[in-house]
This record gives structure tokens, sequence and C-alpha cells, in this order.
């Protein structure tokens, strides 16, 4: 594949202005994973079609939409055929990519687009994670096992002049649609707009070549003929999507769709261990057939269309990121769910002291009831201790605060309001 700095940086450019219009005015994080699996569980669960699901419908739509016009337009740079791996290849990547997401709670988009502008450590630990085990992959099987032909060592030919007829149309019809949706009414603008953000998304991931496995494998391919092009992908992405989301991030402003609308902040830490796990499992699949969601999304109806077997081995790995990511999801819901419920006791305690507003802490030698297991950290005896590493305990339960370490408090991010002030317990009631 020849290097294309301006046609992916352009594309780059338009899933940037995606990103950033879909969090601006509605509020919605682009990461792909993170809108298809919960739209296709809230289908299985028949949720109704409105507010979030309405949201992820029409983006879906509009993504499969941005698809289309590059293939009937932009066919040969963006859909230039299916490799051609066995099937069985096909279906442990596209199994890897849906737990994985799902493990991770993000793919590229999410966390690469739209996590690293949040400045949100989890973001900034998966994308490297990921993008290290899948050129880990690629090396393995083209230079290690050399399953697959890989170029001689150099940096792949430049194109030039660049083919910019299309990227220049799209970059135009991306902003007249953009326009559209931050003009219009609010009424038809909550159906615009997320159609809108799908189609610009879709758009730009055909201009810059993230719906070519091969393009997207040599990018990957560090010890071959490496083709940087997606590079640029990523970094025009973020020179759009990164003030935008530092705009968005501050307390005090509101999407564009109104007062009612809240922006989704999903957790910035935490959860290290699982974010880890998936980011490797989705930088393992990734690697092995170059596919990732949104370009998954985007590409499956024109390689199934168009490129016999390999194009419906293709449409299998779409399906099975799919059905993956919500088997796993099913899992992880399951293995919550077996946590130790609240008591009522505690139940009661939580929603009484939530309506009184947050709690500054305890003072030294006070005595306090915790009510679940991630309400505090407390320090006794000079030893830090989570009180949710005592699964033994019954809660809500009493103890009393010989210090209070704040900076853990702080750092791990847990609810003051989950910890309420206490009078000294009675003989044998500790």
């Amino acid at each position: 594949m020849a290097f294309t700095p301006i046609e992916s940086g352009v594309g780059g450019l338009l899933i940037g202005m995606s990103a950033a219009l879909a969090y601006l005015g509605d509020g919605k994080i682009t990461g792909i994973s993170g809108i298809a699996g919960p739209f296709l569980r809230g289908m299985g669960q028949c949720e109704p079609m409105r507010d979030g699901q309405l949201w992820k419908a029409l983006f879906l739509f509009g993504l499969l939409v941005g698809g289309l016009v590059n293939f009937q337009f932009n066919e040969g740079f963006a859909f230039p055929g299916a490799l051609d791996f066995p099937v069985g290849r096909y279906c442990w990547g596209g199994v890897f990519v849906g737990i994985g997401t799902r493990a991770g709670r993000g793919c590229t988009s999410g966390h690469g687009i739209c996590g690293l502008p949040r400045l949100a450590p989890r973001s900034w630990i998966a994308v490297p994670t990921f993008m290290g085990v899948a050129a880990l992959t690629v090396a393995v099987t083209r230079h290690a096992t050399q399953l697959d032909a890989s170029g001689p060592w150099g940096v792949a030919e430049l194109q030039w002049p660049p083919k910019w007829e299309f990227p220049l149309a799209a970059a135009l019809s991306s902003v007249a649609l953009a326009a559209l949706a931050l003009f219009l009414p609010s009424k038809p603008r909550s159906f615009v707009s997320p159609m809108a953000c799908g189609i610009i998304f879709g758009l730009g991931l055909g201009v810059s070549g993230m719906t070519s496995q091969a393009k997207v494998l040599d990018f990957l391919d560090f010890g071959g003929t490496w083709d940087p092009s997606l590079a640029f992908v990523m970094g025009l992405g973020l020179c759009v999507s990164f003030p935008a989301f530092l705009v968005a991030e501050n307390e005090d402003r509101k999407p564009l769709c109104g007062e009612e609308c809240k922006f989704e902040r999903p957790s910035k830490t935490g959860d290290y261990g699982s974010l880890v796990l998936g980011a490797t499992f989705f930088g393992l699949g990734w690697g092995l057939v170059g596919i990732c969601p949104g370009p998954a999304l985007a590409a499956a109806i024109p390689n199934v269309v168009a490129d016999g077997a390999p194009g419906l081995y293709f449409g299998l790995c779409v399906l099975l990121i799919l059905v993956s990511w919500l088997v796993t999801d099913q899992v992880i819901t399951q293995l919550n769910s077996q946590q130790p419920a609240q008591s009522s006791e505690a139940r009661k305690l939580l929603s009484d002291e939530k309506a009184k507003g947050p709690w500054v802490g305890p003072k030294k030698g006070s005595w306090v009831k915790i009510l679940r297991p991630e309400s505090y950290w407390f320090q006794q005896r000079g030893q830090v201790v989570n009180v949710n590493q005592k699964p033994e305990v019954k809660y809500p339960v009493t103890v009393k605060f010989d210090s209070v370490n704040y900076a853990n408090v702080n750092t791990n991010g847990y609810a003051l309001w989950e910890v309420i002030e206490a009078p000294a317990p009675g003989p044998g009631e500790v």
C-alpha cells in the first residue's frame, strides 16, 4: 500500500470532527464498540427505541451510509478487497476483538479519539497496550512464522500527487452536515445530529484507509514496508477532538442539545486489570485480521457484496465481534451481580445520607458507620486498610478511625457520603 498522508489526514480530521460534534452537540462518546454493543444489548432486552437507544440507532445507520458512499465513489482506496485469510483466522480475530473491546471498555475510537483528549489514564494505558500487542502479532504472523507476506524493510512509497477529489468532496459535505446538525431547531436536530455524526465518521473511515485491512496491517508492520498513513489519522483526528473535549470537560458546560442533556463521562481511572486484559485481547484480534469495530461495520456490506469468500469471512468476523461483545457483557454482568448486595438498612442509610449531601470526613478518633465495602480507606496502626479487602465483614459496619488517609480517598474517587458518623457502639456491638 502507498503512503497517503493527505488522504489519511483528511480522513482523520473527519473522524475527529464526528467525535467533537457528537460530544459538544449531544454529549455522546463516539466509541463504536460502546455504541454498537449496548445498542444490540438493548434490542435484545426489548428496550424502547428512544433516548440513548434512538441516538445509537441513528448514528449506526449514518455509519453504514458513510461506508456505502465510500463504496460508491471511493471503492478502490477504501475497499481494495478483504484479505484472503483462512476462515478460522477471521473467527479468532472477531472473537478476540469482541472480548477485548468489552473487557477493556473501548477500541481505537473510544480510547484513542475520545479517551486520550479527555486525559483519561485508562485510555493512555489502553492505546499503547493494544497498539503494541497488535504490532507484535503482525511481527509474528509476517516475520517469525511467515504466515503472511511482507515487503522489504523501509517506508512505503509516497503517493503523490494525492487523490484529492473524493477527500475534498467528503470534507465539504461533512462541514455542511455539521452545520445542519448544529443549527437546526431542537426537534429535527435530535434526529439529524446523530445521523450526521455517523455519516461523517463513516466517510472519515473510508477516506483515511481505516477500512482497508491491508493498510492497517502495513501500518502495524514495523519490520517490513511500513505505511505510516494511519499515524496521520490518529494525529489529525486528535487535533480536532482534543480541544473539543477539553472545552466540554469544563464542569459548567452543557451539551448544545439543551439543559436536560448531560455529557457522557466514562470512568477515567480504575479497573486496570480488566483494562489491560481487554486491550491485549483487542490488540491480538486487530493484529490478526486488521479489523476493529468502526471499520468493521462500515466495510461489512461492501466486502460481503463484492469480495466472494473472503468477503463472507469478513462478514462472519464482524458478526463474531458483536456476538463476542454481547457474551462477554453477559459474563461480566453476572460476575458483578454475585457481589454481596447491600442490606436494606444500608440502602436506607445511604439514601438518607445522599439526601444530605457530601460529608467532609471523620475526625481523628471518631466512630463511623461504613455503608458498603468500597466506601472508604482508613489507616489503623500504621497500615492502610481498604474495607473492600475484607469480604467477611457484614455491612454496614461501625469502626473507629485513628486517622484518615485523605490522599487515598481523593485518588480513588470514593464517595464520602457512603460513610456516616456514628455514636460509639456499646459492649459487644462491634
